[in-house]
């Protein structure tokens, strides 16, 4: 079963895929018409589901535009007439399954882009704490020995946290990471709105060069309200 968006943008169903057929032979949808199948909350295009492929491709070329409201006095039984009146005609067409995929592609890479630079950056700055080599930071010579005092002090003070911060830097890269997967794959609305905005915000995440722009770029994008409806 199927259902059909109007032009006052009311939803009209549910209807049967012979019926659609039926409508799509009298020209009263096209493979511009805005449906959906019962069950999805994604409106796309009748050329967007291949069942009904046959039947669009059989149509002449003039009348591959989306077609005026079926006039009261068609000559065409009771049975053939739409269930829904006269007035009954498709709407302006919604954003399909695939041009979503194409404004989300780019954005979520850069996204899973920084979340594995993030990765990378965290893990030597966890292994190089735990290692002991952060420890070896030469002061610069010539220092007074106030001035030598004060930085080593400083620098082993912040050795005790170099630890649980690239900890906690590279757990907010995998989020990141996850994000942009999850952003592919239109899942996770929730979680992939929180790997975005961690990715942008320089002290949560290690790569913030390249989550800054596409950051901004993909919240841009997942603001659209047909983009967030066709996320799981």
């Amino acid at each position: 079963m199927y259902y059909i968006q109007g032009a006052d943008q009311k939803e009209y169903g549910p209807i049967s895929a012979d019926q659609l057929r039926q409508w799509i032979t009298e020209n009263r949808l096209n493979r511009f018409s805005p449906a959906r199948a019962d069950g999805e909350s994604l409106w796309k295009t009748l050329g967007d589901f291949p069942e009904f492929a046959d039947v669009l491709a059989a149509l002449p070329a003039s009348i591959a535009a989306p077609p005026a409201s079926p006039s009261s006095g068609s000559s065409v039984g009771s049975s053939q007439s739409s269930p829904y009146g006269s007035g009954f005609r498709p709407s302006t067409p919604g954003i399909s399954e695939s041009v979503i995929d194409q404004k989300l592609k780019i954005p979520a890479i850069g996204i899973i882009t920084t979340g594995a630079l993030a990765g990378l950056l965290s893990l030597a700055g966890v292994i190089a704490t735990l290692s002991g080599s952060s420890k070896n930071t030469e002061l610069p010579p010539g220092l007074p020995p106030e001035a030598a005092g004060f930085l080593k002090s400083y620098l082993a003070m912040m050795e005790t946290f170099n630890l649980p911060l690239n900890l906690l830097a590279l757990v907010m890269s995998v989020l990141t990471l996850m994000a942009g997967i999850r952003m592919l794959q239109r899942r996770s609305y929730g979680l992939v709105m929180t790997g975005v905005i961690i990715g942008m915000v320089p002290c949560l995440s290690a790569c913030c060069c390249t989550g800054l722009p596409f950051g901004i770029w993909a919240l841009v994008v997942l603001s659209n309200e047909e983009v967030r409806k066709s996320f799981h």
